[in-house]
């Protein structure tokens, strides 16, 4: 008798791929802060530009839609990853540069704004961040458990049900699409006055 392979819902069948992928996000946080002590002073300045400076006169509905279509490629791309063998590395990869570049930016409010850095960090870094992560954690624990599934079926030869397996797949992405819309609209509205905010203090 055959052995079925049943594909459960997001949050049970990847708990052990979120365990994975948050030790890449941590990891890559803690280098993003390391590295940060070895820029020169004049770059910090240079590269503080980029932690708050946005153009007063910005249309936010172009704003939006940029930030949404960015946030629909990165999920596409992770998704495509997700369905050749070679896969996983990659996706790993990906997901620690994602948390080296929060690591980063952490490491460059303080070293710009020393205390008030950390306001700048809550203010407008967490806001910008926190709906890209979810996308991230969701699409890459479904995209590597997609790797996953496709090694399987390669080396013992078993016929998995692909239909079923990419539909559930769907189903994420759509969700990590509206994750991405709720992001690209807070980062359009909300963030925005933050950014601002901050500025003036």
């Amino acid at each position: 008798m055959k052995k079925k392979h049943h594909y459960h819902g997001f949050f049970k069948k990847y708990q052990n791929v979120y365990l994975y992928i948050a030790i890449l996000v941590g990891c890559g946080l803690c280098m993003g802060i390391i590295l940060s002590n070895y820029i020169d002073v004049n770059d910090i300045q240079n590269l503080s530009a980029y932690l708050t400076t946005i153009d007063s006169n910005v249309n936010k509905y172009d704003y939006f839609i940029s930030q949404f279509f960015l946030g629909i490629l990165f999920i596409l791309f992770v998704f495509l990853l997700g369905t050749s063998i070679a896969g996983i590395p990659i996706i790993s990869f990906v997901v620690f540069t994602k948390g080296l570049q929060i690591g980063f930016s952490c490491a460059l409010f303080v070293a710009t704004y020393q205390m008030k850095g950390i306001v700048g960090i809550l203010l407008t870094l967490l806001p910008q961040v926190v709906f890209d992560l979810l996308a991230t954690f969701l699409i890459s624990a479904s995209a590597i458990q997609l790797s996953m599934y496709i090694v399987y079926s390669c080396t013992n030869r078993e016929r998995l049900d692909f239909r079923k397996l990419f539909n559930t797949v769907l189903n994420d992405i759509f969700i990590c699409f509206l994750i991405m819309l709720v992001g690209a609209y807070l980062k359009s509205t909300i963030v925005i006055e933050f950014i601002k905010l901050f500025n003036l203090m």
